[in-house]
């Protein structure tokens, strides 16, 4: 791989990042969700305070994954339909520098994304604020490797963001799948209840287990640990490698 050729790449990934207005629709974002926030707050009998920080944090982390992955799979998707990609590769840069360079441009994007954000929680709760922070980075990481591997590997919009909906949304709730499965109103007698079971566990091997990332309750309940943080960190940085193994070999396999 060659750091320079990647580099060039994610300055053109930049590039395409600000002529989104990636951050003139953070900022509606911002204000949007604080305007419901407060609308929730507004109705709430007691705990105001919690309800505004709670939904603020609930809605933003949803929405901040949803215009990641619709950015970077758009993104990709107009990239090969327009043969900019074959233009690229016609030069002296190779599929991983591409891949590579793509990859840090959103990343890089992600964070700045996610601090804007957070500000309003950094406001009112700094040191669980920043922690929310750090979490939600983390998470739209994994985000936009999934959603650069979904977009060179299927190829179709639809079906790319509706892969990646349901891997973004079986993340979040295979912990309680889990659960479900081998509760105490599942019969493990059955046959079927112990396969369905199984199959719910290996996915729960499987996928991330993003249902312990950027928790709201961090803003009421007091910042995690740095054990925590850091687990989480390990766990983006696996799962984004695989994902990036996943995107590099069909990457590489394909012609164009």
């Amino acid at each position: 791989m060659n750091a320079r050729n990647s580099l060039a790449v994610m300055r053109f990934a930049w590039l395409e990042i600000r002529r989104t207005r990636l951050w003139w629709f953070a900022l509606a974002l911002i204000l949007s969700g604080c305007a419901m926030a407060e609308f929730a707050a507004s109705i709430a009998i007691t705990e105001t305070a919690q309800h505004r920080l709670v939904f603020y944090a609930a809605s933003m982390r949803l929405a901040a994954a949803f215009v990641m992955a619709l950015l970077v799979t758009t993104s990709v998707l107009r990239e090969i339909d327009d043969q900019v990609i074959d233009l690229i590769l016609s030069r002296p840069v190779s599929r991983t520098d591409w891949y590579i360079g793509k990859l840090l441009g959103y990343i890089t994007a992600v964070v700045c994304f996610s601090a804007l954000l957070s500000l309003p929680l950094i406001a009112q709760a700094p040191t669980e604020g920043l922690s929310w922070c750090f979490s939600l980075a983390l998470e739209l990481i994994i985000v936009v490797a999934a959603a650069l591997a979904f977009a060179i590997t299927l190829r179709h919009l639809a079906v790319a963001i509706s892969i990646l909906a349901g891997f973004y949304l079986l993340s979040r709730g295979i912990a309680g799948l889990a659960l479900i499965s081998t509760g105490p109103t599942v019969d493990l007698s059955l046959p079927s209840s112990r396969l369905i079971a199984a199959l719910v566990d290996l996915l729960a091997y499987l996928l991330p287990d993003l249902d312990r990332f950027t928790q709201a309750a961090w803003l009421i309940d007091g910042a995690p640990s740095t054990a925590v943080l850091a687990m989480l960190t390990m766990q983006t940085l696996v799962y984004t490698s695989l994902l990036v193994g996943v995107g590099l070999f069909d990457l590489h396999r394909r012609n164009f």
